[in-house]
C-alpha cells in the first residue's frame, strides 16, 4: 500500500484543525513528547518502550524516546528527533520514509541541544506527554496534558481519515496471516503457549510488536475475558480455542478475535452451533449499522440476538426479548459491544459528545460499553459480541429467582467450552460498511 498521499492529506487535515485550535485559543504552541522510557524500580533495566498515542497520531515514529514533535499556529510542524551518543544500546538512524518530508527535523543528542533548540519558546506553552519528559526550560509556563487541548485532539481523532483506514485494514490483512497460523496449531492439538509461537512466528514478529497481549483461551480459560497467562502444557483434550489478537501498521491496530471448537461430541455440535449463530448475527448486525446510528442501540439489538440464539439452542426458556429486559443476557456478554480502533486499541472519545469534553456514560446496566456516541462516517470500530459461561456470573443467576428461565443441565455441559467472542473491524459508511477482517478472514 502506498501511503505517500493518503498520509499527505491526513496531516495536512490535522495541521489545519490543530492549527486553528491554537488561533483561537490563543496559545502560542503545542509541544508533544513520543514518551520516555521508564526505569524499573531500584533496577537498572527499563520496561519497554510504548510511544505516547498523542504523538504517532501525527506520525509513525513508534520506537525512539525523548523525541518532540512542535506545533505552531501556523507554519510547518517540527520534529526533535533524539539522536544520542549511546555505546550500551543501539541508537536509531533518522527515519528516510513517506512522512519525512512534512516536517522541519532536527537531531539532538543532550537535553542541553533540546534547550537550544526550544528557545523561542516562551510563556504558557500546551504539552501532553508524561511528566517526567517535560523540558526544563526557563520562562516557559508548561499547560500540562490540558483537558481542553486533550479533548479537542480525542474527540475529532474518532473519524479517520484515508491513511488511518489503509493502515487499519492492512493490519487485518496482516493479522488474519497470524490468526490462520494460529487457528491450523490449535486443530493440531497445540497448547496455549505453542498456538501464540505459531501466531507471531508466521510474519516473524516479536510479542512487542503486537499492538496488545494476544489471548489464546483453551476450554475454561475462554471465560475470562482477558486471558493472557498462556499455558506451557498440552492439554489432553483441548475442546475449545477462543483467540483475541491483533497487528499493527504505522502505530494502526487491527483487534480481531474469533473462536474454534474441535470436540465431537453432543455437546461440542451444541457449541459449534452457537458459534455459528452467534457469527451470523454479527455479520447481520453490522449490515445495520450507519452514520447517525447510536451505538447503544446496536449494544441492546446485540443483546436480544444472544438471548434468542441462547433460547434457540434450548440454553434459555424465555426470547432475547425477554432476556435482554430481565438484565439474563448480561450474564452471558457483560462486556460492551465494541469500541472505536485507532492509534490504541481500545481508542479515546468513545463517551465523548462533542470537541468540549462533554460525555455521556452507557446506562448502569451496560456499564462497559467503550462506544457510547452516535456511529459517522469513517469511524473505524470493533463489532465483538460473545456468549461466556463465566462461573461468578453463573452462580449469580442461578443464585437469582431468574435461576427459573435456564437450562442448567445443558448450560453445564457447556461450561467446559468457556466461551465466545467474534470480533471484526468495521469502516462505517452511508456508502456501506467496509469489513476490513472478512475481506481476509472468515
Amino acid at each position: 500500500m502506498n501511503f505517500e498521499i493518503s498520509y499527505g492529506s491526513h496531516l495536512a487535515k490535522k495541521l489545519e484543525r490543530t492549527q486553528a485550535y491554537l488561533q483561537r485559543s490563543g496559545q502560542q504552541a503545542l509541544l508533544i513528547s513520543s514518551g520516555v522510557q521508564e526505569p524499573i524500580f531500584q533496577d537498572d533495566y527499563y520496561h519497554s518502550f510504548v510511544v505516547n498515542p498523542f504523538f504517532k497520531e501525527w506520525l509513525p515514529l513508534l520506537n525512539v524516546p525523548n523525541c518532540y514533535l512542535l506545533i505552531r499556529p501556523s507554519g510547518r510542524p517540527s520534529l526533535f528527533f533524539h539522536k544520542p551518543v549511546d555505546i550500551w544500546h543501539k541508537v536509531s538512524a533518522l527515519p528516510e520514509d513517506f512522512w519525512t518530508m512534512h516536517f522541519d527535523i532536527l537531531e539532538y543528542a543532550e537535553p542541553q541541544q533540546l534547550k537550544t533548540l526550544l528557545t523561542a519558546l516562551g510563556g504558557p506553552t500546551l504539552f501532553i506527554g508524561l511528566a517526567g519528559a517535560i523540558p526544563d526550560l526557563p520562562g516557559v509556563e508548561w499547560l500540562h496534558n490540558d483537558s481542553a487541548v486533550l479533548n479537542h485532539l480525542k474527540y475529532y481523532r474518532a473519524r479517520k481519515s484515508e491513511y488511518e483506514r489503509q493502515s487499519i485494514e492492512l493490519a487485518n490483512q496482516q493479522a488474519a496471516k497470524c490468526h490462520t497460523a494460529a487457528k491450523e496449531a490449535f486443530m493440531a492439538g497445540a497448547s496455549e503457549f505453542e498456538i501464540n509461537k505459531a501466531y507471531i512466528g508466521a510474519l516473524n514478529l516479536r510479542e512487542n510488536d503486537l499492538p496488545y497481549g494476544n489471548i489464546i483461551a483453551l476450554n475454561e480459560n475462554a471465560a475470562i475475558l482477558h486471558y493472557t497467562h498462556l499455558q506451557l502444557e498440552e492439554l489432553q483434550s483441548s475442546r475449545s480455542f477462543l483467540i483475541d489478537a491483533g497487528f499493527s501498521v504505522n502505530g494502526y491496530a487491527a483487534d480481531i478475535s474469533r473462536t474454534y471448537c474441535r470436540e465431537q461430541s453432543e455437546a461440542g455440535a451444541c457449541f459449534q452451533s452457537l458459534i455459528d449463530e452467534l457469527d451470523k448475527a454479527q455479520l447481520a448486525l453490522i449490515d445495520e449499522l450507519e452514520p447517525g446510528m447510536h451505538y447503544l442501540d446496536a449494544h441492546k439489538n446485540m443483546h436480544r440476538r444472544v438471548g434468542d440464539i441462547l433460547h434457540t439452542a434450548g440454553i434459555l426458556k424465555i426470547d432475547g426479548a425477554a432476556a435482554l429486559a430481565e438484565g439474563i443476557t448480561s450474564k452471558f456478554l457483560p462486556h460492551g459491544l465494541g469500541h472505536l480502533l485507532g492509534v490504541q486499541v481500545h481508542d479515546l472519545g468513545g463517551w465523548q459528545q462533542n470537541e468540549v469534553g462533554d460525555i455521556s456514560e452507557p446506562p448502569a446496566e451496560h456499564p462497559y460499553l467503550r462506544l457510547n456516541r452516535e456511529l459517522e462516517e469513517d469511524m473505524v470500530i470493533t463489532v465483538e459480541p460473545g456468549i461466556y459461561f463465566i462461573e461468578p456470573l453463573l452462580a449469580e443467576l442461578q443464585s437469582s429467582s431468574q435461576s427459573v428461565c435456564v437450562n442448567w443441565e445443558l448450560l453445564d455441559r457447556l461450561r467446559p467450552f468457556g466461551g465466545i467472542r467474534i470480533e471484526d473491524n468495521v469502516a462505517i459508511s452511508a456508502k456501506g460498511n467496509q469489513n476490513y477482517t472478512r475481506k481476509f478472514l472468515p
